[in-house]
């Protein structure tokens, strides 16, 4: 899809009541919580979530997780800079191998935060779609933090057209691979063979970085 395309999808009435609908939901989750904050991943789905939760709260605290890898594998800094001045925190996990990383869920549980909104959709996977809708959008886990899915109904197709015509800052690997890639800030436990040949054939001298920063990578690919 291009940007006219984008703009001219971005005028259906289903299209225009499918945002109108996550709006709401939005606003409605906001005023049930008291301490929010958006998990960003820098992702396509976690990018529109973000830029429709801060059209409701300019200053929700936003957490992105980085490792040694993330600015390897794709134009990371670009994009987050391209946010400008939102409330953001960086936490860092760390691995000495390809196999071995502090968990991103428990880093993103950290801090009294009492709830959290996240770019979950139930087209990803046959496991997302089952846990959202056994839980719900607006969940009370276990510990107690509600999870937050505001966009679970949400297509690849609407992710592009709202990216596209909003302008949202996208990863470079969407750019090569199109809006169906999957993206990660670091490389991920499951789905790494893909992530790494994605790399490969995108940027070969950022994947021959990866391989001396990792390199048990050579492993899986």
């Amino acid at each position: 899809m291009d940007e006219r395309t984008a703009l001219l999808y971005s005028k259906l009435n289903t299209y225009k009541a499918l945002v109108n609908k996550t709006s709401g939901f939005i606003r409605g989750a906001l005023s049930k919580v008291k301490n929010p904050y958006v998990a960003c991943s820098s992702g396509k789905d976690s990018a529109v979530m973000l830029h429709l939760c801060l059209q409701q709260r300019p200053d929700i605290p936003v957490i992105f997780v980085r490792g040694e890898e993330t600015d390897i594998i794709d134009n990371y800094n670009e994009v987050i800079s391209k946010w400008g001045s939102i409330n953001l925190y960086e936490k860092y996990f760390y691995r000495e191998n390809l196999s071995q990383k502090t968990g991103m869920k428990k880093l993103l549980n950290e801090g009294d935060f009492d709830s959290y909104f996240v770019g979950l959709r139930k087209e990803e996977s046959t496991q997302r779609r089952i846990s959202l809708l056994k839980y719900g959008l607006f969940h009370e886990e276990i510990k107690g933090k509600i999870r937050i899915a505001p966009i679970s109904d949400w297509k690849t197709i609407d992710i592009e057209a709202y990216s596209l015509s909003n302008e949202l800052p996208i990863l470079d690997n969407y750019k090569f691979h199109g809006f169906n890639a999957r993206t990660s800030s670091g490389v991920p436990s499951k789905g790494k063979e893909r992530m790494l040949l994605e790399l490969k054939q995108r940027d070969i001298n950022a994947f021959n970085k990866l391989l001396k920063l990792l390199p048990d990578a050579r492993n899986f690919i």
